[in-house]
């Protein structure tokens, strides 16, 4: 028998993170010398460390629109667990209360009932059967049925059988039920099979399960790794994929600062449609290469991106082919991920490019060794050489002093790579005058590297086996919140060495949703909190 979330009350779980410096200039520590990563010793799996959680406000809208077929704005904040959106421990406060009754009121305000235009057996099964199962993710139980059929009535005495769904719909879309992963699991520790599908649903969608997905589960279709493959093969390959890979690669490459006013008050003069093609960018692109059985190495390297009419200014003379949807870059200018024009803009500052954001996203992101903070008591500004000088001149000054260089020397090294790229993502040749230098020199692998530009460091880090690993960590961090330990170590490797290969980042993707650290639910003594 299920066991169901039923208190109205907000339920908080306390988590402890240990997490790195977000800083993004002055911090410290030797990245020459990363500590050593954890140690494949077994492949046993308590299962994923994934407490109760509440929907993020993007799964809640994205769910809406799907089953309602309305878009509504929802202003509740998330919390972040690691690099990604995930509230395992704030409670809902007044505000995110009021947020979830607007919302509420508005989807439903804007929502077609006219199935409820009469009280019946249509009406009951569109409300309770249909919509009532997508939001909660699995069938109503009796004492729910009885309790919204209870409101509904009330709702029809005093305005008719419309307002009675509306009672009911607006009740749901506030109920725990729909706001809290509510996950059972089976005598074995793993996931019951509806809740193998909410989990699949939100990894890979952004949100809830459609209709062939609980039905599967209902079947007890997807109990096994091999069910679990099927079904989400099938998932990637719908259009309703783009939501996951969405709150994947949007959070992993920081691109929410791209639409922050504050980090960026300058790119509101390209335009919303070219803002929302430099984010969507990178997320289409993500999406490309899963369709092409691309590897870590292709995400890395390739000089193919998809071709957006928006960007067509920003690249320029990058542009060496139109294809079939796909554009060909320069190679000498461009390669893979982190050289498009939205992720280097969003690792820059307002008219200027910043090698400290870009190296240290490199570091924290592609290689899991970001910096340490910086000491207390260290000056985090950039000291005044004089007019006329370079990023890269000002940077190189302030790391001459030997506190600053041990984390700035190999950070900011990394980030001279993207100097021929500005802070709107362009091409560029020269700076103030000056041609623009994107040598570059840091540590990766315990050895001392040296490149030339984007594609220099591309190819250095697709040799590179820590950043295959650190790839899938931060798959497995989003997908199931698993985090760089030791018991861990055995998984991450396993979905490393699948990457690199044909089809390895579909592979990846796959191979951890059918894990056993995935399928498996948190330890008894979390889950009974």
């Amino acid at each position: 028998m299920r066991a169901h979330l039923r208190a109205p009350s907000i339920l908080g779980v306390a988590l402890s993170l240990l997490s790195g410096c977000t800083g993004e200039i002055g911090n410290a520590g030797d990245p020459a010398e990363p500590p050593a990563g954890p140690v494949c010793v077994g492949t046993a799996s308590p299962g994923a460390p994934v407490p109760m959680r509440r929907l993020t406000a993007r799964q809640l809208q994205r769910t809406v629109d799907d089953v309602l077929g309305v878009e509504t704005p929802l202003n509740v904040a998330d919390e972040k667990l690691f690099a990604f959106r995930s509230n395992v421990s704030s409670s809902v406060d007044f505000a995110g209360a009021h947020g979830y009754l607007d919302f509420a009121e508005l989807s439903v305000a804007a929502a077609d009932l006219s199935a409820c235009t009469e009280a019946g057996a249509a009406c009951d099964a569109w409300l309770y059967d249909e919509v009532g199962q997508r939001l909660f993710r699995r069938p109503l139980d009796e004492e729910e049925l009885a309790r919204y059929r209870a409101l509904f009535d009330a709702g029809m005495a005093e305005e008719g059988s419309l307002a009675g769904a509306r009672w009911v719909l607006e009740s749901m879309l506030q109920s725990p039920t729909l706001l809290y992963m509510d996950e059972v699991p089976n005598s074995d520790g793993t996931l019951d099979d509806l809740s193998m599908a909410a989990r699949l649903a939100l990894t890979l969608w952004g949100q809830n399960p459609d209709r062939e997905l609980i039905d599967h589960a209902l079947a007890g279709e997807l109990s096994t790794p091999e069910q679990i493959e099927a079904e989400a093969q099938r998932m990637l390959d719908d259009p309703r994929s783009v939501g996951g890979l969405t709150d994947f690669v949007d959070q992993w490459l920081r691109l929410e600062r791209l639409n922050d006013p504050d980090a960026r008050p300058d790119l509101e003069a390209l335009g919303a449609e070219t803002l929302t093609a430099m984010r969507s960018e990178p997320v289409q692109l993500f999406r490309m290469l899963l369709d092409s059985d691309a590897t870590i190495d292709d995400l890395l390297t390739t000089s193919a991106t998809v071709d957006l009419d928006a960007l067509s200014e920003l690249y320029g003379a990058d542009v060496v082919s139109r294809s079939g949807g796909q554009v060909e870059l320069d190679p000498e200018r461009r390669a893979g991920m982190l050289s498009l024009p939205g992720v280097m803009a969003a690792l820059s500052h307002a008219e200027a490019t910043s090698p400290t954001l870009r190296g240290f996203a490199v570091l924290s992101s592609f290689m899991c060794t970001p910096p340490s903070p910086p000491p207390p008591g260290v000056s985090v500004t950039l000291p005044d050489i004089g007019e006329g000088k370079t990023t890269r001149e000002r940077l190189e000054a302030h790391f001459s002093d030997p506190t600053c260089n041990a984390c700035h020397g190999p950070m900011d090294g990394m980030g001279f790579a993207f100097e021929g790229i500005d802070w709107l993502g362009r091409s560029r040749t020269e700076e103030l005058g000056k041609p623009i230098d994107d040598t570059s020199t840091f540590p990766l692998d315990g050895e001392e590297v040296s490149v030339d530009g984007p594609s220099g460091l591309a190819s250095v880090m697709a040799e590179s086996e820590g950043v295959a690993k650190c790839v899938a960590q931060q798959w497995a961090s989003y997908g199931g919140g698993v985090p760089d330990k030791p018991e861990t170590a055995c998984l991450i490797e396993a979905l490393a060495e699948r990457a690199q290969e044909k089809g390895g980042l579909r592979a990846m993707i796959i191979g951890f949703v059918k894990s056993d650290w995935y399928r498996r639910a948190a330890a008894a003594e979390e889950t009974d909190k």
